[in-house]
């Protein structure tokens, strides 16, 4: 308790018992007004304190509706700072005038021996002058002379601040209000106290930039000419980034840096981010971040310790409710009580139904769930053993609930339809949005997986990703996931899958243009269908080889590529893939100025399309068709096939009817009018798709339409809506490319 025990005495002779406040309290500017403007004492416009000019309450904008309170409570994660933010507010308040004493008490809420509402209660009334021998000895007698007490200050025309710190529970203030509204009562808990009445502030970590400022005042109070603030670079940064801008965590490591004088930031940082632990690392001797998290995690009741433990299994940086209730394994009711206690206890945080931990909290609750699955030597072998196999069995219902439901969602937005299997999605735009929200999860499972042991699904659930991550171009995703489906698929003998995947990867690379690697790949997935002997695979290989081979500008062995994957397929009897080889190679005969070649391969692409239904993949033949058309010179013939094209795409899906829109706004003797409205289409299909690169192109060309029209200044507005959107993409050449435009046509 922090309440320092003072000899009976006549009268109050400790009211200004407030601790001192940081000398700096980076980042929580708009914190301590919000606090002050609840704290404000109720009085008339002309005598409020914020009318005289202060600004102190008056930075918390909007508020007026509310009315200040009696009771604020402040809560977060341990080491988020709540003291600091309390007792900076606290003296704030008092020197605008709002109190005129204070009187502060730690309840150590989360220690083994709190303080009990009887003993603060003894604490408070000593500090307000009541002589030892009179407080009364029931808790009741002495709640009810403290509130008289207050009441009598009040009618003195004095108000006091309460501060009580370290709360673990409602139940550990209730008997500290006041019961005079002259004063006020101001808690910190790492839980929300959400029946206390209060006006509550929910404290988060700190912004990067007030987290560098910290650790930045910390070394230059230490020593002002401490050298390594001007040599740190952007290691300041890293360092607040390895903290996960968690106060207390910078605090540490600013000690960690006064200790040793000799070690630079980026010696530290190196320490931290290759640290077993970091939570072992970070501990001066005084505080550790871990005990701070110990006292929160104890207060957990068994079945929520157990969750907390369990999310820390889950391969992505948050989860939906669904999946934790199969983590759980509970109902969805009884998970969203649980996940609401541990996000009430600010050991998870919720957004928008998405739940997720602190950097350096997942790390302890990974440290725990390690504990449970390699328990020590001197536990009970029975209990060590049941525990670690629930926990594995559990996390392998998690990947396998993932696995299963991306098979469901990439069905529908494959075209499949969806099936009557329970769980399934109502329709694609259902199935696209659960596969845009679990993708870390998804692509995480597939690590995951391979790490413990379960090698079906991380060498299937990268096949059932693909046309997923594609789609969305998540190339990066989908090479590291087809890799990790080579590597097992290897390790366990597998061959026809380790094939696939190695054609899948050479794709992946191809369309990453990371052709040396793409040709290595697609080399080791013919050489394992060749032993196989599935020449229908083989000549699946060769078609995605000659793709990459055009893009790489080898024309001329992109060519031999798709003349051998088509003459395959026409003995192997798969039309699919003989109709596609087809239309890749009429386009390497596109390349190759051999157009006579190309229509009559286009066509006959467009023609077994057709005949197999696939109106997505006749339209895209069609366009090639059209472009062949144009070249020897049949303009005609080359629009009758774009509107054949438009036909069969609207009819298939937005990204195709993108695609198309585009191809024919390409088409020679259109005006730039014409251009201009197939292009808008073209964007407005791209929209729908969320087809974002696509739809830069679309822009861009909009405004290459217009310039061309002599519309400059509508240019300008379309180019830099493309060139915006290029940097969103990381797509700086592209970006770029559109700039030296809008600067030409400003110049």
């Amino acid at each position: 308790m922090t309440v320092v025990m003072h000899q009976p005495a006549p009268l109050p002779t400790a009211l200004a018992s407030l601790p001192a406040a940081p000398a700096m309290l980076s980042g929580r500017e708009t914190e301590v007004a919000r606090i002050l403007w609840a704290l404000r004492p109720v009085v008339s416009r002309q005598s409020d304190p914020d009318s005289s000019g202060s600004g102190l309450a008056a930075a918390a904008p909007g508020q007026d509706a509310f009315p200040s309170v009696l009771v604020a409570s402040i809560g977060g994660l341990a080491g988020v700072g709540k003291t600091a933010l309390a007792l900076t507010a606290g003296h704030a308040a008092t020197e605008a005038g709002y109190f005129d004493g204070n009187l502060f008490i730690d309840l150590h809420g989360y220690d083994e021996s709190p303080v009990q509402g009887g003993q603060a209660l003894e604490a408070f009334l000593r500090a307000l002058g009541v002589a030892h021998d009179a407080v009364p000895e029931a808790v009741e007698e002495r709640a009810a002379l403290y509130r008289t007490e207050l009441a009598a200050l009040a009618g003195q025309g004095r108000r006091l601040l309460i501060v009580a710190d370290n709360a673990s529970s409602a139940d550990q203030v209730r008997l500290l209000l006041p019961g005079d509204g002259a004063h006020r009562l101001l808690v910190t808990s790492r839980h929300t106290l959400a029946t206390l009445n209060a006006r509550l502030l929910e404290l988060g970590v700190l912004d990067p930039q007030a987290a560098v400022a910290l650790l930045r005042h910390a070394l230059l109070t230490a020593d002002p000419t401490d050298r390594r603030i001007t040599e740190a670079g952007t290691a300041l940064e890293e360092l607040a980034s390895l903290c996960g801008c968690l106060p207390l965590a910078l605090h540490i490591s600013a000690a960690l840096l006064i200790l040793e004088p000799c070690q630079t930031i980026a010696e530290l940082n190196a320490e931290l981010a290759t640290a077993q632990s970091r939570l072992s690392f970070l501990d001066d001797g005084e505080r550790a971040v871990r005990a701070s998290f110990d006292l929160s995690y104890r207060r957990l009741t068994p079945d929520h310790a157990a969750l907390f433990r369990l999310l820390a299994l889950n391969p992505g940086p948050d989860i939906g409710l669904g999946a934790a209730a199969v983590l759980a394994d509970l109902p969805l009711p009884a998970v969203r009580i649980v996940l609401r206690s541990l996000v009430q206890a600010h050991l998870l945080d919720c957004v928008n139904q998405r739940w997720s931990m602190h950097d350096l909290v997942r790390d302890y609750a990974s440290e725990l769930a390690h504990s449970v699955s390699n328990p020590p030597q001197h536990t009970a072998e029975g209990a060590g053993r049941e525990a670690a196999t629930g926990q594995a069995r559990r996390h392998r219902q998690l990947l396998e609930h993932y696995a299963t439901t991306a098979v469901s969602a990439c069905a529908c937005i494959g075209g499949q339809g969806a099936s009557s299997a329970p769980g399934d999605f109502a329709d694609q735009n259902e199935a696209l949005a659960w596969l845009d929200n679990e993708r870390a999860n998804l692509t995480g499972s597939v690590a995951a997986a391979a790490d413990a042991g379960h090698h079906h699904i991380a060498v299937n659930l990268p096949v059932v990703l693909y046309d997923y991550l594609t789609w969305r171009g998540y190339y990066d995703d989908l090479i590291s996931v087809t890799t990790t489906a080579c590597r097992i698929a290897h390790q366990t003998g597998v061959l026809a899958a380790e094939a696939g995947a190695w054609n899948n990867l050479g794709i992946a690379l191809s369309e990453a243009s990371r052709y040396k690697e793409a040709f290595r790949a697609f080399g080791r997935a013919l050489d394992l269908f060749t032993s196989l002997g599935n020449d229908n695979e083989r000549g699946k290989v060769l078609n995605g080889l000659g793709l990459a081979l055009r893009e790489s500008g080898r024309h001329a062995e992109a060519l031999r590529a798709h003349q051998e994957a088509v003459a395959i397929q026409r003995v192997t009897g798969d039309l699919r893939e003989q109709a596609a080889a087809l239309n890749n190679l009429s386009l390497a005969y596109q390349d190759l100025e051999d157009y006579a070649e190309a229509c009559a391969a286009a066509e006959e692409a467009a023609s077994l399309f057709q005949r197999l239904g696939d109106i997505a993949d006749e339209a895209i033949a069609l366009c090639t068709t059209a472009f062949a058309l144009q070249a020897l010179g049949k303009i005609e013939a080359s629009r009758v096939a774009c509107g054949r094209a438009l036909t069969a795409s609207r009819a298939a899906n937005p990204l195709v009817e993108a695609a198309t829109l585009m191809t024919c706004a390409q088409l020679d003797d259109l005006t730039p009018q014409q251009q201009i409205e197939y292009l808008l289409q073209a964007e407005a299909a791209c929209e729908r798709a969320n087809a974002a690169e696509l739809r830069a192109s679309a822009l861009s060309g909009i405004g290459v339409a217009l310039t061309t029209a002599g519309e400059k200044d509508q240019a300008v507005v379309y180019f830099g809506r493309a060139q915006r959107l290029f940097e969103e993409l990381g797509l700086t050449e592209q970006a770029a490319e559109v700039g030296e435009g809008i600067a030409a046509l400003q110049s």
